[in-house]
């Protein structure tokens, strides 16, 4: 029998197939096997790759970290802007911060003796500091209680320096004769002078008070709920007028 009677059999075309399938097995293997064998990995590529993931883990860790402490900076930038003195929102730093201290005084019933001039210095490109020197005498209370109010106000002012002594008129007796001015002056051993220095922190960058979501009165608020105190502040006033009439 010859081979093309076997392949007319059912069993010579079987063995024909598997032939073929042989073959075509040995043709793959020595065409891909090569790079087959290539990309299987072995010890030294797996130990590559695990030093590259270690790798690519501290740099993501190193950028999470940036990013985190990028956030937390610019938190703290919006938040101490907004806790500035903004001049489009609180007012002219050189006229509105003395007379604001000047009414805190007033409504306190406390006379100091100086409101000095403001002084401004720049601390970087978006902030900079505003200064204004105050002194008085008064009991201890009455100077307590106003420096208590001074700290209300907002933005919050910070003292640089606060000097206080009692009245230097104020001089016990030290025997027959001597001289007691606190006696003549009739000055109580309780009064105190003190002087210093306010200071805020002034903010004109390019942030508005909108997009800080600034919470506090602006000027013109704080303007309009005092002139409405003296309104009715004068009303009573103004009812005795009419009585005697």
């Amino acid at each position: 029998m010859n081979i093309r009677e076997a392949l007319k059999t059912r069993k010579g075309q079987l063995i024909a197939v598997c032939i073929m399938l042989l073959l075509s097995q040995v043709f793959l293997f020595f065409t891909l096997g090569k790079s087959f064998l290539k990309n299987i990995p072995n010890a030294e590529k797996i130990a590559r790759i695990e030093k590259e993931i270690a790798r690519q883990k501290t740099e993501y860790a190193k950028f999470t970290g940036e990013r985190r402490s990028m956030s937390k900076t610019k938190s703290l930038y919006r938040d101490l802007a907004a806790h500035s003195w903004i001049q489009s929102h609180d007012g002219s730093v050189e006229t509105t911060l003395r007379r604001r201290i000047g009414d805190i005084a007033a409504a306190q019933q406390f006379r100091l003796n100086n409101i000095g001039a403001v002084r401004t210095g720049r601390v970087n490109n978006e902030f900079f500091y505003a200064e204004i020197d105050i002194n008085g005498s008064g009991e201890i209370s009455d100077v307590i209680n106003l420096l208590a109010a001074l700290r209300k106000i907002e933005p919050v002012l910070n003292w640089r320096r606060l000097d206080m002594r009692p009245d230097y008129r104020y001089r016990p007796n030290t025997g027959v004769g001597s001289a007691n001015l606190a006696n003549r002056l009739e000055v109580p051993p309780t009064r105190l002078n003190f002087h210093g220095a306010l200071r805020v922190l002034c903010y004109d960058g390019p942030l508005t008070p909108k997009a800080l979501e600034i919470t506090r009165p602006s000027l013109f608020e704080l303007d309009r709920a005092a002139a409405a105190k003296m309104r009715q502040i004068a009303k009573p006033a103004t009812a005795v007028k009419e009585e005697k009439k």
